[in-house]
């Protein structure tokens, strides 16, 4: 079953329904993704989705309101553990079966769902082309596709089915270069209505945990190492530096960079084996790169192409 979903990409579907431009609306292919992400924001309605990868496939129930200017949703799994998580404006709080619960100050949910819902799409056009590939049906409703392309070989690129009546967004596939879908986001179904606020008085009934908090008052700066090459538009997020250990030993020096679509963490720390092996891990979209240089084991995680990774670490320059 997986092998026909990786095989069956979003650009094969439009062969079966006839090509149509934008012009009903005469909204550009940016501005009728820009139009989504508003939509996202501002609607109030409820999504059945599921999201596969090449190994993995699961199902989400997630619901939005907008009230007095205020943002409320919750995501919900809807097999195995329940998970829970639930934001209320610019907070976003999490609970799991065998974890303790926890609130991080955010202004949207980015676990599981695609993260083209929380871009700045203006921003976004300067390393991303715009595209529309025609028309097609998702839950039984008509959608207009857009395929987002990155203007080099060194991210993935989207193809987005966004709803012609609503403006939201019914399904999302990622993709690499060569066209093989690396992750799906698919709703099955979808309501919209002030039914759905009823969401935010569930939500008043609820004892949420406390917000976590960085106790340290003075951030680190890394000055021993730094990026030689990035792909353009990539640029450093935050940067930190925690001991390994409880004794304060190895201390492990992290940067977090994004492009406002993919991002990705660099963690350098002493070297504990000898020799200079690589190892690499991927699955879908996300990739795990570590190799030896010098005296430092570097290690980076993120949303890139594995020889995007590579040539990020390889390129690092130690002082």
């Amino acid at each position: 079953m997986l092998k026909i979903i990786k095989n069956l990409t979003a650009l094969s579907l439009l062969l079966s329904l006839p090509s149509a431009v934008l012009a009903q609306e005469n909204l550009t292919p940016q501005q009728l993704v820009t139009s989504m992400t508003k939509a996202q924001a501002e609607l109030n309605y409820q999504i059945s989705f599921v999201q596969t990868n090449l190994t993995d496939l699961q199902a989400f129930r997630y619901k939005h309101v907008n009230l007095d200017n205020k943002s409320y949703a919750q995501l919900t799994t809807l097999e195995s553990s329940q998970q829970d998580i639930i934001r209320r404006d610019n907070l976003v709080s999490y609970f799991q079966s065998n974890f303790t619960p926890f609130t991080i100050q955010s202004n949207h949910i980015i676990d599981y769902l695609p993260n083209i819902l929380s871009a700045n799409i203006e921003k976004l056009a300067e390393n991303y082309d715009f595209s529309a590939l025609g028309r097609n049906r998702v839950a039984d409703r008509l959608v207009q596709v857009i395929r987002i392309m990155p203007k080099d070989d060194f991210r993935y690129q989207y193809v987005l089915f966004i709803d012609e009546e609503t403006h939201l967004l019914l399904r999302s596939d990622l993709i690499d270069r060569n066209d093989n879908l690396l992750e799906s986001f698919h709703v099955v179904n979808l309501y919209i209505g002030d039914e759905i606020k009823s969401l935010v008085e569930q939500l008043n009934a609820i004892h949420f945990p406390p917000l976590l908090t960085d106790e340290s008052n003075e951030k680190p700066s890394i000055t021993s190492w730094q990026t030689k090459w990035l792909p353009k538009g990539f640029t450093l997020v935050s940067e930190n530096a925690d001991p390994e250990d409880i004794d304060g030993n190895n201390i492990i020096e992290s940067r977090l960079y994004s492009d406002g679509l993919f991002s990705f963490t660099i963690y350098v720390a002493d070297k504990i084996i000898n020799g200079n092996q690589d190892n690499l891990w991927q699955q879908g979209m996300n990739t795990i790169y570590s190799e030896n240089i010098g005296d430092k084991e570097v290690t980076l995680i993120g949303q890139i192409p594995s020889a995007t990774a590579k040539r990020i670490v390889q390129d690092l320059q130690f002082k």
